[in-house]
This record gives structure tokens, sequence and C-alpha cells, in this order.
């Protein structure tokens, strides 16, 4: 895990347009906006489509803007201005939508493909929240196979037709779904994704997943820092084979394509002194990012949509599948920097990546003054605070993390996931401590649902946390040891690695929180929507 460097740091204001016109040569749209006033610090317009693709492309092209080709597992066009991906707000306390889940066509990385879509993109819509509203959604499932959603790192009811993984959506169906968003929720990058055991490697992959955004982040920040710029990098990789997304057999160790908001290698503008903020999530099914900028480091406001109790500057981070961060950037003179993925090992059975470069950033145009950055996020609500340390335990358990790696089988306490009966039932309103360990030759991306926890050692050395979490990597013959509060919502749900092969092939596990403490009956669980599962796919 990287080290965090603590300094002090300078910062503020927005981005600026880039300067220049790409190549004429060059695949999609040539000219980017022009540069702002002097001294001004502004926001350039960003397209939420993007550019046409590029039918019978042998070879991958690039911009002079987007600097050296990057290596791609296919041939791709490369360097073209940053594109957001589209986003629903909520209207009147309510975001309703309709995701039709599909097989479909698009663009990605400049080519036609194939692939499964939400609505109509690799990725899916950008849903916008405000902290008491509510997802009203039809989940109109187009496939013959079955599916389910999730809300990533939410905080809910996982119970009926809220944030239900135990559900199963079956094809051609609509599927409505209803997650109240607690008024007390904590801003930041969340995100959304099919969950249905068996099949969420091979979906997620395939397209099924999108940002879920809690409004209300810039708040927490100082006047002056409030209105910066606010950019989603959307982290995930994709493999082909012909024109489709490959849908069996996939192998995270093999040749792919890392795309940021379906793009390779776009263009982002920057301006010198200015601040951006950047919402960096990795939403792939299984790959790994060992993030690192040129020229700047990341100063990290929230971590897994959990703010902080200080605002430290990292040179690094590690993203495995899941993991989000909000920091902000700054970049004090003009110049071409590159957000790079480096190389990375997650052990000597697991997956060797190499380097890539994933976007470039040009900071260009009049410099402004920098403002200093927070020191931290503010006080922060009591239940969201890392001071469970204080905390009585009503119960400690151990999991052991384990995997016959030549079967491709994976285990929690030498158990595989098969019809969603808990393994262990917590009493609402109680902390417990459970120790993580991990006896494999890779590492596994610990998560669990509804309940973030803090991190309180990791290989018995104290950890002084500045946030709660929902993933933390599980070491290579090592352990890890958390502690969480079961709040407000009784229910079943789910632990598991989010390495999603390693969740389908066996690698997680349901829990239950009830009034009590007593495990529930099975009747019970058919009342919450949440019966044992007849069957599950392998």
């Amino acid at each position: 895990d990287p080290v965090a460097v603590r300094r002090p740091i300078l910062a503020v204001g927005s981005s600026v347009a880039l300067l220049g016109i790409l190549a004429a040569a060059s695949p999609g749209p040539s000219a980017l906006p022009a540069s702002p006033p002097a001294g001004a610090c502004v926001t350039p317009a960003i397209g939420t489509e993007l550019p046409p693709a590029v039918d019978g492309l042998t070879a991958s092209t690039t911009t002079p803007e987007g600097g050296g080709v990057v290596e791609t597992s296919f041939p791709t066009v490369q360097g073209q201005p940053y594109v957001e991906i589209p986003r629903i707000e909520s209207s009147d306390g309510v975001l309703a939508t309709t995701l039709d889940v599909k097989r479909t066509t698009y663009t990605v990385g400049g080519r036609t493909i194939r692939g499964l879509t939400y609505q109509g993109g690799f990725m899916g819509p950008t849903l916008v929240v405000h902290p008491g509203d509510a997802l009203a959604l039809t989940v109109r499932n187009a496939l013959d196979q079955e599916t389910n959603y999730h809300t990533h790192g939410l905080h809910t009811s996982p119970i009926d037709i809220s944030d239900n993984v135990l559900r199963v959506m079956p094809g051609r169906t609509d599927n409505e779904v209803r997650i109240e968003v607690p008024d007390t929720i904590a801003p930041g990058t969340y995100w959304y994704h099919a969950h249905l055991h068996g099949l969420t490697e091979e979906q997620v992959f395939g397209g099924l997943s999108g940002a879920l955004v809690i409004a209300g982040l810039e708040d927490h920040l100082p006047a002056a820092l409030q209105g910066i710029p606010d950019h989603l990098l959307a982290l995930k990789d994709v493999q082909l084979k012909g024109d489709a997304i490959v849908d069996a057999n996939i192998d995270s160790g093999a040749p792919t394509t890392r795309l940021v908001n379906a793009q390779v290698n776009p263009v982002i503008a920057a301006q010198p002194g200015c601040t951006q903020l950047l919402r960096l999530g990795n939403f792939g099914a299984d790959i790994w990012y060992k993030l690192a900028l040129d020229g700047a480091s990341f100063s990290v406001v929230a971590e897994d949509a959990n703010l902080v109790t200080s605002v430290e500057a990292h040179d690094t981070l590690l993203l495995p599948p899941g993991k989000r961060f909000d920091v902000l950037v700054r970049w004090d003179a003009p110049g071409t920097h590159h957000l790079r993925t480096l190389k990375y090992s997650t052990g000597p059975q697991g997956d060797q990546y190499p380097e890539r470069v994933l976007a470039t950033f040009q900071v260009a145009g009049a410099a402004v003054t920098p403002v200093e950055m927070p020191a931290d996020m503010g006080p922060l609500p009591a239940d969201q605070a890392p001071t469970m340390a204080d905390d009585a335990i009503a119960a400690r358990h151990t999991f052991v993390f384990s995997e016959d790696n030549t079967a491709g089988t994976f285990f929690i306490n030498d158990q595989q996931f098969t019809d969603g009966a808990p393994v262990v039932t917590a009493k609402l309103g109680t902390t417990e401590e459970w120790t993580l360990r991990n006896t494999s030759k890779e590492e596994h991306p610990f998560h669990i649902h509804v309940n973030d926890f803090q991190v309180m050692s990791i290989n018995g050395k104290p950890v002084d946390a500045a946030s709660l979490q929902d993933i933390v990597p599980l070491p290579v013959g090592g352990e890890v040891v958390i502690r969480m509060r079961f709040l407000d919502f009784t229910g079943k749900y789910v632990f598991h690695c989010h390495i999603l092969a390693h969740e389908d092939a066996g690698m997680m596990a349901s829990l239950a929180v009830t009034a009590d403490g007593e495990t529930p009956s099975v009747a019970q669980q058919a009342a919450w929507g949440q019966p044992l599962l007849e069957h599950h796919h392998p």
C-alpha cells in the first residue's frame, strides 16, 4: 500500500481550456477551446458525447496533446479531449430513471464494440443525488440471463426492493428498485453495478457499472475552493474477442485496454495555480490500479466516500476493484503531465500489471494565485468518524480467505458461497471486531455492504485511520483487523473479495443483522425478500 507523504500544499481555482489545435489527421473533434482571459479561473465546456468511432482502424492513433501512443490490446483512437459521462440528477428529492439492461453497440476507445449497457454506453450514466433523496429505478432486464442491482458503498437498507443483492431479476422482466438515501449520508463518490453471484464478473466487465455521486462534498471545502472543476475519472478495462467484449473465461492477467470514461488517454485541461477535484474510481471487474500523477500529488479529501479527518498528500494511490478516492490536485506551472498506473503485482499467484498512461493533463493559460489547501474536512458526524477504538466490542470473529489456485476455487473459512444463509449474525447498534486473514499467495480486496469499517491494524501494526472505508486489500499471507458499527438497518447482506472472478468462484459470505442478535429464521429471511437461493451460478 503506498506511503502517504505529508507536506504543505497550496491550491485554488479551476481548470482552463487547452491551447492549440489537434492534428488534422487525427480522427474525431479537432479543436479545443481557446484560452480564458488573463487571470481568470475558468472551467471549460466539456462534452458528454464521445467522438464518432473510426471504422477499419488497423493501428492506434494519437494527437500532439496526448503524446505517445499508449499500448492497448486492440487499435484505439487516443489523445482526444476528455468527455464526461452523461449525468442524471435528482429532482424534487427523487432520481427516477429506467436502466435498460441489454446488449448493444457503443464507442470505446474510438472503436465500435458490442457489450452490455444500462443506458446505451459502456459506462452507465452518472447518477447524482442529495442526502435524503430517493433512487426510484426500473431495471428493465432485456437479457435472457438474470441480473440484479447494487449501490456500492451506500448506507441503506439491504432488503426488499432496496439494495438487495440477494434478489434475482429474471431475464425479460421489469424490476422496480427504490433506495432511500439517508439524509445523514456522507457526500462523495459511490458506484453501482450488477451483483448476481456467478454472473457478477461477466456483467460488470461487459458494461454494467456506473458512478453514483452523493452531492455536497464541496460544501466541506473552504469557500475559495468551492466551485472548482469536478471531474469523474471512471477507470475500467476492456478485452475484445472480435468486436465483442469477452464474456467467458475472462483472464484478468491478459493484455487489456485501460480506459478513462471509455476513452484511451483523454486530454484534460488545467490552469496553473488552480485546483481540480478528481473523482477517481475503479469501476471494473478484476484489475488493480496504482496511480501516480506527474508533477503533483493527490490530496485525499475522501476515501470510499468517507470524508477524512486530515487531508494528506499521497504520491501514489492503490485502487483495487471497487475502490474510490476523491482528491484535489494542482500544478503551479504550464506543462504536460500524465496520470499513470504504475507496475504492480498482486502476489506470486496473482496478476502482474505493467505501467500505462491513463490520461493527460495540459496545464496552460494565465496563472492564478493559489490559496492554502484544507487541513481537514471539518467535524464529522459521530457515526462517520474513525473513533471505534473507543467502542465496546460486542463480538469478535475471524474470517480466513483462501483459494485453490489450480482448481480456480475460492473460500471464506473453507466454505464457498451457495444459498446465502448467514454465516454470522450481528446485533443492531453494536460494534464488532473482525480479523481478516489471507492465507493465499495473492492479495484480496475485502469489501462489505451497508456499513463501512475502520481499519485498526495491518499485519499487527496499528493503523491511525483518517476515515472509514469499504474496501481494504488483504496482504499476501497477512491479516487486517477491522471494526464496524451495525447501524440503522436489519436484514441480510454480503462481504466478499472484490475481484469479481474470485467472488463468483465462491469468495463471498452472507451476514445478518437483527434487533436481538439472533440468527433470523428462514421465514424471516423470506419476509425480507431474501429467501435462501435455490441455485447459484457456478
